[in-house]
């Protein structure tokens, strides 16, 4: 089995709400994207246009091995489509406030998934039935936790505990196996360079300047070279290690709950994936909160969180990231269901794979709620 072979072979559409507005103070933008992640489109076409990157705002996120159709929007007027590589950004009209997740309704999928046998295509039609009435449960997929692709530790955790030092280096010292040539050197350099500030800067990557320059000053100050790291993207390491922690208690959920369970390895975990679900009234109500210091660890997802966070070795407590201090950066508090229902679910009929000789594919189409994966759902499709 094989997904992804060529973006074409996964496209996510968002479906969006936006309040359009024929004065709005703000241009909506339509984002057509392949081999790039949202916000280096967003940094790239702000550094061409030199304006700020502050002016640009999203609902989401897209994954850059895929054909994303997304929106962004622009404080004040954004006039002219802007073409490039593997990526188009079109206005298409006015709004009267920046568009959030707030507009983001949900995300339309279309895989095609290949290189089939024969055994693997009754499987996914025998789940596919399941997966139908039933849903699956909504993990976040490994690419949410790009900042641990080394495997040496989240960088947020390093944060709560207050190792500076530790999440400078998870940051400049691992390369991960998708980094380019000169990052992946870079990397290494500073790894055998530590504290040799001026050279690390000399050869760091643009992303990895401004925390250089600030230790080639103050070479021992990990705290406020962390502060150089934009806050968004310091949010989306919080967010990275929330998710984890999700799917722990997920994983835990789902093994307190069911019967006849499967479980799957992954990168940072294993997942449990049900069938003919027990008590599926409790487990597609059920709603698991994003960890801060203010989550409550009463009831049944407060025992199994509180599971979670000693096999962590971290306490609520941690999630105030006290030592810190950086305005704007925090571990924000929502909920997210347990389950997913995706809608349209339809599949084609199995066809010969074009790319892979003697090998089927097939085609699926549904919808699924902001934040759910279509991967996990495929993941489900193959047990």
């Amino acid at each position: 089995m094989k997904i992804k072979v060529k973006p074409e072979d996964f496209t996510i559409e968002e479906i969006i709400n936006p309040p359009y507005s024929k004065k709005g103070n703000f241009t909506l933008l339509k984002l057509q994207k392949r081999y790039w992640n949202t916000l280096d489109v967003i940094d790239f076409v702000a550094r061409k246009l030199n304006v700020s990157k502050n002016r640009f705002s999203r609902a989401g996120l897209k994954d850059r091995y895929s054909f994303a159709i997304q929106y962004l929007s622009f404080a004040g007027d954004f006039d002219n489509t802007v073409e490039e590589k593997n990526f188009t950004l079109i206005p298409i009209g006015k709004i009267s406030e920046p568009i959030s997740a707030k507009f983001l309704k949900g995300n339309k999928f279309s895989v095609v998934i290949r290189c089939l046998t024969e055994e693997e295509i009754k499987k996914i039609l025998d789940n596919y039935l399941q997966i139908e009435k039933f849903g699956f449960p909504n993990y976040f997929d490994e690419q949410r936790f790009g900042s641990a692709r080394h495997k040496q530790g989240f960088f947020a955790k390093f944060l709560m505990l207050g190792h500076f030092q530790g999440a400078l280096k998870s940051l400049l010292c691992f390369p991960y196996k998708e980094d380019g040539k000169k990052i992946k050197e870079f990397k290494r350099f500073c790894a055998e360079n530590w504290g040799r500030w001026d050279g690390c800067l000399k050869i760091a990557p643009r992303e990895f300047k401004k925390i250089l320059a600030y230790l080639k000053d103050n070479p021992k100050d990990f705290k406020n070279a962390i502060k150089q790291i934009e806050p968004d993207m310091l949010n989306l390491y919080l967010l990275a290690y929330q998710s984890y922690l999700f799917n722990e208690t997920l994983y835990l959920v789902i093994k307190e709950t069911q019967k006849d369970i499967i479980e799957l390895p992954y990168a940072y975990g294993r997942f449990a994936f049900y069938k003919e679900p027990e008590n599926f009234d409790f487990i597609k109500d059920l709603k698991i909160p994003m960890l801060n210091e203010k989550t409550d660890l009463n009831g049944f997802c407060g025992r199994l969180i509180s599971e979670v966070l000693k096999k962590e070795k971290i306490q609520l407590r941690d999630f105030k990231l006290n030592k810190l201090r950086f305005r704007g950066v925090r571990f924000k508090p929502f909920s997210r269901p347990a389950v997913v229902l995706p809608q349209c679910l339809t599949i084609t009929e199995p066809q010969d794979d074009e790319i892979y000789q003697g090998k089927k594919k097939v085609s699926l189409n549904f919808t699924l709620p902001p934040g759910a994966y279509a991967t996990i759902l495929i993941k489900r499709l193959m047990i």
